[in-house]
């Protein structure tokens, strides 16, 4: 999966979560953590949105949203970045995938709006 967007934008992200026979799952997870850093070999991460404090909702089950906010992204360098999803359920993990998250020139800055 690739993520790009414009830095200091507003991005709604969704994703379906299937199970192994292509199903959407019908799991209520615990906890979804969303991920971005420069690489995977770092500790520090740029940002991180959660299941549990508003940063990912559910739309339905198996069907979530994660809203990336301009002051996510807005101090970090255009270019290219990784992220993972991460689902847990009563503690375990679920599953976890990968990605690109690029950043894109803006075009109109804050003080342009």
């Amino acid at each position: 999966m690739r993520i790009s967007m414009p830095r200091g934008d507003i991005k709604l992200v969704r994703f379906l979560i299937n199970d192994p026979d292509g199903t959407v799952a019908n799991i209520d997870f615990t906890e979804i953590h969303f991920t971005v850093k420069k690489n995977s070999n770092e500790k520090y991460f740029y940002f991180q949105k959660k299941l549990s404090t508003g940063g990912i909702i559910k739309l339905a089950p198996g069907d979530y949203q994660v809203k990336i906010e301009p002051g996510d992204t807005s101090a970090m360098a255009y270019g290219a970045y990784k992220f993972d999803i991460q689902f847990q359920y009563q503690n375990q993990l679920k599953e976890t995938f990968c990605g690109d998250f690029i950043l894109t020139d803006e075009i109109t800055f804050n003080e342009n709006e």
